[in-house]
């Protein structure tokens, strides 16, 4: 009896996650409509002015070995080297001016004596403490609620001018989502994932590593591995069968397979399947996306007025009212990534009125999980939609970051026979 033969539909972290591990026990084909696996990581091979060979990334940056031990055994198996990175945030208001940035220091609290003179701003730094005291407690109450991140925030009366100016640029820029969404966020679930992290104290946030050369040399050792990779090539149809199931591919190429992985966005997932179940209708259709624009550029005008201001990511809202629209955030590469040269590579988030064209090196599309009450009750629902024949992995099924999608695309594989 020859190899089994199973599919794999994504190739973000998740899907290679699985392939990976699959290929151990069968033979995997990986089926990917963009032209390039990787998903989120996102690799840009550039030349700066001095004619050095640059590795840029423009989705995934950032883990780090305690919080991410998924990941972090995937790079070790595979040899793929990592670096120390920063992981600093500053807030610019251009309705009042405010700029400072976290994890900094005093430097970066008052890069300006404005903010010392400023009470509001001196009052929200309290806010800060009391918010993680409160949350903190939230979190060591037993019982489980649905409560929101603004509903926890009116609860113990904070002001206005926190919420706008570090709660929802935090969220905001954490989940890359819109700034009227921040405040939608179960609370509970942002503060599991804020404690897990190290983030619910002023100090104490884990150190973060970067992938030396960009996330796309542990993208190609994967690929390297599978038996065999279709790119460009969308999956139409996953028709279960008899002996397993039958992927068909855009072009109406079918091809049959003894299992599948789907690691796709939970909605891409119920749009393939050909009959699904009611749980995979409940759990995966209770998922929405948001868009952004990125760019990937070099226009440092972009960045905080104040050099003190400046930080690795840099969150920008044009009034201190401003609750709608998208998030605006650029993320300074050449920080993150400790890139050599004299250039500045800087990513921006939905900035088409603030990068300047000339400029401009890239433009992609990056997705990203909503999430919702509605969304995160599924959570609990989604690992018994794996039944040996059809798995489903994404990083939806965590916090939707880098991590959740490896340990996903773990739990998928080990359901299918092949355990890490």
């Amino acid at each position: 009896m020859g190899r089994r033969q199973v599919a794999v539909i994504g190739s973000g972290v998740a899907g290679l996650t699985a392939g990976y591990l699959l290929q151990r026990v069968a033979d995997v084909t990986m089926y990917e409509a963009d032209g390039r696996l990787g998903g989120h990581a996102h690799t840009h091979e550039l030349l700066d002015p001095d004619g050095r060979s640059l590795n840029v990334d423009s989705g995934f940056i950032v883990h780090n070995r305690q919080t991410y031990p998924n990941l972090t055994r995937l790079f070790d198996e595979l040899g793929v080297e990592t670096q120390e990175s920063e992981m600093s945030m500053s807030i610019r208001c251009d309705g009042c001016g405010l700029q400072y940035a976290g994890a900094l220091g005093a430097s970066g609290l008052f890069p300006t004596m404005r903010n010392a003179a400023n009470p509001r701003f001196l009052y929200m730094l309290t806010e800060v403490k009391r918010f993680h005291r409160r949350a903190r407690r939230h979190l060591a109450a037993t019982e489980a609620d649905d409560l929101t991140l603004d509903e926890f925030l009116a609860e113990g009366r904070f002001s206005r001018y926190f919420r706008t100016h570090f709660v929802v640029p935090m969220v905001a820029c954490v989940w890359s989502c819109a700034p009227a969404e921040a405040g939608a966020y179960p609370a509970r679930y942002l503060f599991e994932f804020l404690a897990n992290h190290g983030m619910l104290s002023v100090r104490g946030s884990h150190p973060w590593r970067t992938v030396t050369g960009g996330s796309a040399s542990y993208v190609d050792k994967v690929g390297k591995q599978l038996s065999a990779v279709n790119l460009l090539s969308p999956v139409r149809s996953v028709v279960r069968t008899t002996g397993g199931v039958r992927v068909i591919d855009a072009d109406d190429q079918a091809a049959e397979f003894d299992a599948v992985v789907i690691a796709t966005h939970p909605d891409q997932a119920l749009a393939m399947l050909a009959e699904p179940t009611a749980a995979e209708t409940a759990a995966l259709g209770a998922w929405t996306y948001s868009k952004n624009r990125v760019a990937l550029h070099t226009d440092a005008s972009v960045l905080p007025p104040l050099p003190r201001a400046q930080a690795a990511w840099n969150y920008q809202m044009p009034t201190c009212e401003a609750a709608g629209g998208e998030v605006n955030v650029t993320y300074d590469m050449t920080r993150l990534q400790r890139l050599p040269g004299r250039s500045r590579y800087l990513v921006t988030l939905n900035g088409d009125d603030s990068v300047d064209a000339g400029q401009q090196i890239a433009e992609m599309l990056y997705e990203h999980p909503v999430f919702t009450p509605e969304s995160v009750a599924t959570r609990a629902d989604l690992p018994a939609l794996n039944d040996g024949v059809i798995a489903y992995a994404g990083a939806y099924h965590g916090w939707g970051f880098h991590e959740d999608g490896c340990r996903s695309g773990v739990a998928a594989a080990e359901s299918l026979g092949a355990a890490w």
